[in-house]
């Protein structure tokens, strides 16, 4: 009954993250419609330094927990089951190294969020040369920022700074930027369909 109980709980707390997670992109959404470009240029660089302050003070706590319960659904037994069975070796490898490493991959997911905010502002940025390179200027501003991230982790009291969270950071805002180049040259090939359809 308590497994049961947990299951319900879990079940409700991802339920609660999908909410959050499309009343965001519903957000976003909204903030890319807008006609003024400086109007989105503002409103991303607020969500930016939102974002960066909300990094800095999870840096700053020396209680958090990475809840690893979370992961201990039966579906998820279930799934690595298939994967196995089918001889998929490579993401049940890669799953289990994550959840040996739950720390790593909390870096990666919020740096991989500040790579697309920071994306977002350079794209939107007045400054031709930001707006055409804002991959690698969203990339660079992540790094400096992670290592001032870690840099600020070893004064916090049961916090260290490691090369291996500044690895996972910088693997997070490199994905964010190959994410945002692939969509940009998806939409490049639409657009060059629709021209050719016309």
């Amino acid at each position: 009954m308590p497994n049961l109980l947990l299951n319900k709980l879990i079940a409700q707390v991802v339920l609660w993250v999908l909410f959050i997670v499309r009343g965001v992109l519903n957000t976003v959404n909204r903030v890319l419609s807008f006609d003024r470009r400086h109007t989105k240029k503002y409103i991303f660089l607020s969500l930016t330094i939102a974002y960066a302050l909300m990094i800095f003070y999870l840096s700053s706590r020396s209680d958090i927990q990475i809840p690893t319960n979370i992961f201990k659904i039966p579906i998820l037994y279930a799934i690595r089951d298939l994967l196995e069975n089918a001889g998929i070796y490579f993401v049940t490898d890669l799953l289990k190294y994550a959840y040996a490493h739950l720390d790593k991959v909390a870096h990666m997911f919020l740096y991989f969020g500040l790579g697309v905010f920071l994306h977002m502002t350079f794209r939107h940025s007045d400054n031709p040369i930001m707006t055409k390179y804002a991959a690698p200027f969203a990339f660079f501003v992540g790094i400096l920022y992670g290592i001032s991230d870690e840099i600020h982790q070893t004064y916090v009291p049961g916090r260290t700074g490691n090369i291996q969270d500044l690895f996972a950071n910088g693997i997070g805002l490199f994905l964010a930027q190959i994410i945002f180049l692939a969509l940009v040259l998806w939409g490049l090939q639409e657009r060059k369909k629709r021209k050719h359809r016309d």
